[in-house]
């Protein structure tokens, strides 16, 4: 990705203001930007006073998470490892790793500390701008995952109170080499959604939690009773161990097993159909470009449908690299007499049209979308599609500037696989992506091409 080759640098006075703007931004379209300070800083913070309270009713909603939750849980498993430290760009990570290593973990003051104005987010949170639209995309498929809650229209940087709480929580466990016992924690449900309880000291030393840390999470799930079900994620369990904050018994080897893609799998979407084609895979990573909901109709059996711009930037991007590899091919593999090629013109456009339809396919996982990074795409892919020759991954906008790449070890050549933006695509800025796979397809057809010109008539 063309992008990938540029720093993200900015300055903090600016990055203030670039936040400020963003969070004058509807979920939807922008509202007009202020510049008055009080304006500024309601964008950044609600007044305790003006937020919805945060005690809930006894009764709580405790059904499975929907098709566009169990998303939000696989995104929210990748920026857990960000906010702690472990993932994500280099420049940030050893503030996550210590930013509110030593607050008090009382969940009331944690919402007082994200929402009231006289408060500095800052001390639990480290404002990362390359998180920004990483956690929009979260915000779009679990609008409660936002500071706001979805409730006024604001996309913020800042997660919900609920999951900065489990932040600060894990990071303090790890900081601490305590490890929580994830299984005998999701065992005592009745003890988590039932505040009357009391917990004995047996509870406790099986969870291998203290008294506040029991109380902070019973907080957090009675302020939001889904994070009972996003804590049962496989996504989020294996990050948990991961991250070093729980142990690794048997519930949680199982939810990392389960971690994994396998029951999503391409299909071919243009190109030839011939099983010794070379095959060109794209994978949707982290994007909003998909629709999802009882309101949209012809949803996949997963519960998502790309979007009609999603649909037209891969048709564009097949084009491209179509478009890259004929010219590339023609230079390496066409050869002079004298002073002219061996085949004219016209001869080569139709042996280009055979050579497309019988050698080169595109295949495409578009029933739902995915997290890709380098860490885990190796597995995804042979998860998704293991008979791919080279693989696409397309990520939403500015989410690659969430993700550290190595250049030398995670994308073509050294692996066959790339990372695209799918903005680049729509303003026509991948020319380096679409030459280095048609380098490879270059690579992988020249000999099969050099026997098909032999038998062109001159």
């Amino acid at each position: 990705m063309k992008k990938l080759t540029h720093s993200f640098l900015i300055t903090a006075p600016l990055w203030i203001l670039f936040l400020a703007f963003e969070n004058f931004y509807l979920i939807s379209e922008a509202i007009p930007f202020d510049s008055n300070k009080t304006a500024f800083q309601g964008a950044l913070r609600i007044s305790s006073k003006t937020r919805p309270a945060q005690n809930k009713s006894p009764e709580l909603q405790l059904n499975k998470l929907t098709p566009a939750q169990q998303y939000a849980g696989e995104i929210l498993a990748y920026l857990l490892q960000i906010v702690l430290g472990q993932a994500g760009r280099s420049g940030s990570r050893e503030d996550w790793k210590i930013r509110g290593i030593d607050e008090e973990l009382d969940f009331r003051n944690i919402v007082e500390v994200m929402t009231d104005p006289e408060r500095d987010q800052l001390d639990l949170m480290v404002l990362d701008p390359n998180i920004l639209d990483l956690t929009r995309t979260l915000y779009y498929y679990d609008e409660k995952l936002s500071l706001y809650k979805g409730d006024f229209g604001v996309a913020s940087i800042y997660p919900a109170p609920e999951f900065i709480a489990i932040r600060l929580l894990l990071l303090q466990k790890i900081h601490r080499t305590e490890k929580i016992n994830l299984k005998a924690l999701i065992d005592r449900e009745a003890l988590l959604l039932d505040p009357e309880l009391k917990p004995s000291p047996r509870d406790l030393n099986a969870m291998n939690l203290k008294p506040a840390e029991l109380k902070l999470i019973r907080d957090i799930i009675e302020s939001e009773p889904r994070i009972y079900q996003y804590l049962k994620s496989p996504f989020l369990v294996k990050a948990f161990y991961d991250t070093g904050a729980i142990e690794g018994e048997k519930f949680v080897k199982q939810g990392i097993r389960e971690a994994g893609y396998k029951r999503y799998q391409c299909s071919r979407f243009g190109g030839s159909d011939k099983l010794d084609a070379l095959k060109i895979l794209f994978l949707p990573s982290i994007m909003r470009e998909f629709y999802y909901g009882d309101s949209n109709r012809g949803l996949s059996q997963h519960g998502f449908k790309p979007t009609e711009f999603f649909d037209e930037m891969t048709k564009k991007l097949e084009k491209e690299i179509l478009a890259a590899t004929k010219t590339r091919l023609r230079k390496e593999v066409i050869r002079l007499k004298g002073d002219k090629p061996e085949i004219s013109v016209s001869q080569w456009d139709r042996l280009w049209n055979r050579i497309a339809e019988e050698n080169i396919s595109f295949y495409i996982e578009d029933e739902r979308p995915l997290v890709i990074y380098p860490e885990n795409a190796g597995k995804t892919i042979r998860d998704v599609c293991p008979e791919a020759d080279f693989t696409v991954i397309l990520l939403g906008k500015n989410i690659y500037k969430s993700i550290l790449f190595d250049k030398i070890r995670d994308v073509y050549p050294a692996v066959d696989r790339l990372y695209v933006d799918i903005m680049d695509i729509k303003h026509s800025e991948t020319e380096d992506e679409t030459e280095k796979i048609s380098e490879f397809i270059c690579s992988k057809l020249r000999d099969r091409i050099r026997g098909m010109i032999r038998k062109v008539k001159p």
